[in-house]
């Protein structure tokens, strides 16, 4: 079925982080995801500040493939595919969603419609970074300002049917994106909308552009009943 006209307005600038240029991902080559426990998966990426400030939506993607439309905007950008990673996930027992359904990003300008409000929903899931000669993973969160200090709640959307329409290789969304596999349930689309908060980077928390690092995606066990 052909997408409407807004869908593929919408879709280009969601996706419009491909026009912003990369960092060298020559590194990159050869990427895999390796399983560190039953509920932990790693891989690598490059670090990308200026393109998640500076490119065409600044603040709002996290981690994005290397080959995705969106990948100039993202603060990482990974050497594995956002299937890959969702598939991974699955693999270890996760169940993402249920998902979002695209009117959420659609109809982000229309007040009266309470779509672009949904929060994502799925398994809790902390993102990790290993940073060039360290041991310890740090939190994505210590990386980030964040004005509206609602900070992250990464849940595992999946939203496995939007990736043919979107292509943006979005593994993980700031926001409670349509497009990313994981998003954070602690702002909407309505929120980006409104600026309701912008993350940016803390000035030096990150090595240089192009540094190699390595993301840790690990799955929250839910808590044990009362």
């Amino acid at each position: 079925m052909r997408p409407s006209a807004q869908v593929v307005v919408g879709f280009l600038l969601l996706a419009g982080g491909g026009c912003s240029s990369l960092p060298n991902t020559d590194s990159l080559a050869g990427s895999s995801i390796q399983t560190i426990s039953e509920g932990e998966i790693r891989f690598p990426a490059v670090v990308n500040v200026h393109g998640f400030e500076q490119g065409s939506m600044p603040g709002y993607h996290a981690i994005v493939f290397e080959g995705g439309r969106s990948a100039g905007s993202s603060l990482f950008v990974a050497g594995v595919t956002d299937v890959q990673v969702l598939d991974a996930l699955e693999s270890l027992g996760a169940r993402p969603g249920p998902g979002l359904s695209m009117e959420t990003w659609d109809a982000r300008h229309e007040p009266e419609n309470a779509a672009p409000e949904v929060a994502i929903r799925g398994p809790q899931v902390e993102i990790l970074v290993i940073l060039p000669g360290g041991d310890d993973p740090k939190t994505l969160s210590s990386f980030l300002l964040d004005d509206g200090g609602l900070g992250l709640k990464m849940r595992l959307g999946g939203n496995r049917e939007n990736i043919s329409i979107w292509h943006s290789g979005c593994v993980a969304c700031l926001y409670s994106c349509p497009g990313s596999k994981i998003g954070n349930a602690a702002y909407t689309i309505r929120d980006w909308v409104d600026g309701t908060t912008r993350f940016r980077v803390k000035p030096g928390s990150l090595p240089p552009d192009g540094s190699v690092v390595e993301i840790v995606l690990r799955l929250v066990p839910p808590p044990e009943p009362a």
